[in-house]
């Protein structure tokens, strides 16, 4: 990530972006970096050893939901329909991988009559 940002965003890797950045920036990205980081696998860590991995992988879809809502509650961002039908996509996909349908295979005959 570092190296794609070094070739794209050029204008980010001036001295003045450091040396100009607020203690609140600071903080801010020391609150994402560390503090996000050890909760986020700290839990997911946690979820991993108490459950299998096929029962927890697929509630990681739930991320951009989370993100999307969570910009929206706390910085106003507007639902644009394209969002809602991703999250409408993401919840539904979620939903088919954990619910059970009462379909049922016939049992084989023993002599395949």
């Amino acid at each position: 990530m570092t190296l794609s940002s070094l070739i794209f965003e050029t204008d980010a890797w001036q001295l003045a972006t450091f040396t100009e950045a607020s203690m609140k920036s600071w903080l801010s990205l020391g609150f994402i970096v560390y503090i996000s980081t050890l909760v986020g696998f700290g839990l997911w860590a946690h979820l991993l050893s108490q459950n299998t991995a096929s029962k927890v992988m697929p509630f990681a879809l739930l991320v951009p939901v989370f993100g999307m809502t969570t910009s929206v509650v706390l910085t106003g961002e507007v639902v644009t329909w394209w969002k809602m039908l991703a999250m409408i996509l993401i919840l539904s996909g979620l939903l088919l991988a954990n619910v059970k349908f009462g379909i049922r295979k016939k049992p084989a005959h023993k002599y395949g009559v």
